[in-house]
This record gives C-alpha cells, structure tokens and sequence, in this order.
C-alpha cells in the first residue's frame, strides 16, 4: 500500500526546501523536491497526493511524477557531452563512468530514472566506494549525479535525484597494487595480439592513462619525446625510453588513430583483454587486473628505484608533487628500511 510524507531533509545544513515522500509498504521508494520552503504548499502536495489514491486511475496517472526511461536519458547526456566536449578524453571517461552505473542498475531491475530510487542510490555509493579507488570512486558518483541533474531538466522530472546528497561512506585508504618491472615483461610476453601488446606498452613505458593511449599515434612522437593531451587537455611531454622505443620496433609500422576503436577505447574490452594475459603470465590477482595499472605500476617503480618526484610528477602529469606523494606514499614507506641501512 502507498502513503506519503513530506520532509525537509537537508534543514541541518540550511536548506529548507521541502521534499515529498513515496513509500510503499513502509519502505521508502522515491523522493523527489517539491521546489518550495513553504510549509503550506507541501502540505497541498501531501494532501493531493493522499486523495489521489481514490481517484480514477486515468487521475492518479496525471498526477503521478514524470518520469523516463533511464537508457534514453543515458543517451541523451552523452549526445551534450559530445557537443560541449569535442574530441578531448572527456566524453569518454563520462562514458566509463556512468556505463558502470548502466550496468549495475540494470542488475537491479531499473528501467527508468524513477526506478532508481534514493535507497538505491545510497547502495550504489557503497558499490562505487567498495569497488573503486577513492578518486575514481568520487568521480562515478559526480557523474551520474550530473546525469540525474541533466535529466531533471531535460525531461522535467520535478527536481527528481536520487543521488542529490548521498555522499561515499568512508573507508580506510588502501594501496594502489602495481607489478614489478619482471611482472610487466611476463605479462607483455604473454600477450599474443601485437595492438594490445603495444597498447599496455604505452601504459607501461610512458605512464599514460587509458584515454591518452587511446589518443597516440606517431605524429605525437618527435625528437625522442612524446607528446600527451591529458585530462583538462593539459599538454606534456614523455621521453620514450629504449624499452618502449623496441616494442614500437617489434610492432611495425605505426598509424594516427590506431587504437580509436572499440577493441581498445572501450575499458571493458581492453581490461578484459589485460585479464587473460595476466592469467597467461602467472601473475597473481589476475581478476581485479586493469589497465590504469601499469600506469601505476610506471609510477610506483620509477619512485622504488630512487627518481626524484618532481620528475616523476612531471612524467605522470600529477598537478603537484604533493599529489604525487600523497598517491603513493605507501611505495615510499614499503622501502624505508633500505633507506636507513644507508646509514654506515
């Protein structure tokens, strides 16, 4: 059975908009704004709503809160994305992103925007959080809460978001795995498609992200460096090592574009691919196994071997070298005892 309840549920901190309720059999299924401070108008909204439950059903419909089907709202902000974006990695990671989300509330059996109900969205920040490094994590959550904002008002949906103030529960920080140089080598040697091989290379060898590998190709390579747009379209220059500089001898000829297509720009494609050859190496953990790894895995080992961290801040194209320490403060730590034995 249906019932209704108004709140203002954001007073603590000095909002005091009201937002309606909808609970069916005690547990609560929607929440939507009702875009007002004023008492008297929610509860115009309260009582209305508890008529509207013996009325007609064609009544009840007029009534009932817009809503939308969640694919097309999907699709429909990416098409904004595209425009305001362009060509830059944006779209892309917005796409990664809120595709998890896709995924994940289709598990659930959401449908439309209205499916997704505030108790999901709650679940789905503790799915992120458990699931994601606490930057990527931040990161879904602001994207699938522009999402839910851009269809409110595209579509007109009442002020309607689920994830409007759920926030990450908070977890202990955890360490970003990497692979040792040896651990690398056996995984490219057992990697047999020559694209994929070169494409975990530029990870590996250079420390780009998915999207900045994605976006190479030889016109980025000159005078011994490489060129690489990164996030915010922030410019800086790799220099390509021997080691990198021999897979690209091992491949061939090169070509502008070569890895913008799905079999490498879509993630689950290429960390799929990364797994099996993890797997094909011996390495352990083969199955939590993703690209963005061996770039910090790039990271982590030029830091183990002694390289001062500004230059390693601005190989990574880390906004600072405070980032760059507080990212991986935990590889420091793991070789203070050989720091201390220097000590004779």
């Amino acid at each position: 059975m249906k019932s209704y309840s108004i709140s203002q549920r954001k007073k603590s901190r000095g909002n005091r908009t009201w937002y309606g309720r909808e609970f069916e059999d005690g547990l609560l299924v929607r929440e939507i704004s009702l875009k007002t401070k004023n008492r008297q108008e929610a509860m115009d909204w309260l009582n209305m709503m508890n008529a509207a439950r013996f009325m007609p059903e064609e009544v009840r419909s007029r009534l009932a809160p817009k809503d939308h089907p969640l694919r097309d709202a999907v699709v429909s902000f990416f098409r904004s994305v595209d425009a305001a974006h362009g060509n830059s990695g944006t779209p892309m990671a917005y796409r990664y992103r809120i595709r998890a989300m896709e995924e994940w509330a289709a598990g659930r059996g959401v449908v439309s925007i209205r499916d997704f109900t505030v108790a999901l969205g709650v679940e789905f920040a503790a799915f992120v959080s458990d699931r994601y490094a606490p930057k990527t994590a931040r990161e879904v959550l602001r994207c699938c809460d522009q999402l839910f904002t851009f269809a409110d008002r595209t579509f007109g949906l009442g002020g309607y978001n689920p994830l409007s103030g759920v926030t990450l529960p908070k977890v202990p920080k955890r360490d970003k795995p990497f692979w040792t140089p040896e651990q690398v080598d056996r995984i490219l040697d057992a990697t047999a498609d020559p694209g994929y091989r070169l494409f975990f290379a530029l990870m590996a060898f250079a420390g780009l992200r998915h999207a900045e590998a994605c976006r190479f190709g030889p016109s980025s390579l000159r005078d011994g460096r490489m060129e690489v747009i990164g996030k915010g379209d922030k410019q800086r220059f790799v220099p390509v090592s021997a080691r990198l500089e021999a897979e690209f001898e091992r491949f061939g000829e090169l070509c502008d574009g070569m890895f913008r297509t799905a079999k490498y720009n879509h993630p689950d494609r290429s960390n799929g691919a990364l797994r099996v050859s993890v797997e094909a190496a011996g390495v352990v953990d083969s199955s939590t196994a993703v690209c963005h790894r061996f770039r910090h895995s790039f990271v982590s080992n030029l830091l183990r071997g002694g390289a001062p961290v500004k230059a390693v801040q601005q190989l990574a194209g880390h906004a600072s070298a405070k980032m760059t320490l507080d990212t991986y403060s935990h590889v420091l730590e793991q070789d203070l005892g050989g720091v201390v034995d220097l000590l004779k």
